[in-house]
């Protein structure tokens, strides 16, 4: 069994620009990474639980709010 998960962090993030004004630069300085950092998380297949729960908290959402997966048989 495969499971493929996408990454809806950079889709969260635009809203909150959308809905506030904010910068992504500010966000990679609030997350305490660079904006390269950022950047690459946002296209990231998976990542470390800490850093998942670090945007959840940091957007004030789910965890499983941030991603999708499919279940491939």
């Amino acid at each position: 069994m495969q499971i493929k998960i996408t990454n809806k962090i950079e889709q969260k993030i635009n809203v909150l620009q959308e809905t506030t004004g904010i910068t992504k630069k500010w966000v990679a300085s609030q997350m305490d990474m660079s904006p390269q950092r950022l950047y690459a998380l946002f296209k990231a297949d998976n990542m470390m639980l800490d850093v998942a729960i670090k945007f959840a908290v940091f957007l004030n959402c789910d965890i499983m709010d941030l991603f999708e997966y499919e279940v491939i048989k």
